[in-house]
């Protein structure tokens, strides 16, 4: 079994290393303006909000569930801290939190986690389009 370490959060780790010259969210945003360049008219803002409505349903989903595994995990630890290690409690409160860890590191979870990011780039640069286009 896998001791919790509250000296050691796994969210202090989590970096975006690049060797590139160019950052990944510097690619992203030229990805994105390639997609959606400025706006030059009603019909393609019309289109720009209806996509950016649909992908903001989805971005809240996906942070629905991560915020779900992340608060229970707080929970989890919060109640680890407070139980006698030699209790049967602790050994079951001690496996969902492993268990939650392990699903945190799975590709799925991953997947789900870079797809929220990808999704929060590409809302806020269609955000920015709208709102460039309703100045003029």
């Amino acid at each position: 079994r896998r001791r919790r370490n509250p000296e050691l959060d796994e969210s202090q780790y989590e970096t975006d290393y690049t060797t590139a010259v160019e950052s990944g969210d510097e690619r992203d945003r030229d990805r994105w303006a390639s997609l959606y360049p400025p706006i030059s008219s009603d019909g393609t803002r019309q289109r720009y909000k209806q996509e950016f409505d649909s992908d903001l349903r989805r971005y809240k989903e996906l942070c629905a569930d991560m915020d779900a595994v992340n608060d229970r995990l707080g929970q989890l630890g919060k109640q680890l801290d407070s139980v006698p290690e030699d209790s049967p409690q602790y050994q079951d409160l001690a496996e969902e939190y492993n268990r939650l860890k392990d699903l945190k590191r799975s590709p799925d979870y991953q997947s789900k986690k870079l797809e929220t990011k990808t999704l929060r780039n590409k809302l806020f640069h269609i955000k920015r389009m709208v709102s460039d286009y309703d100045k003029v």
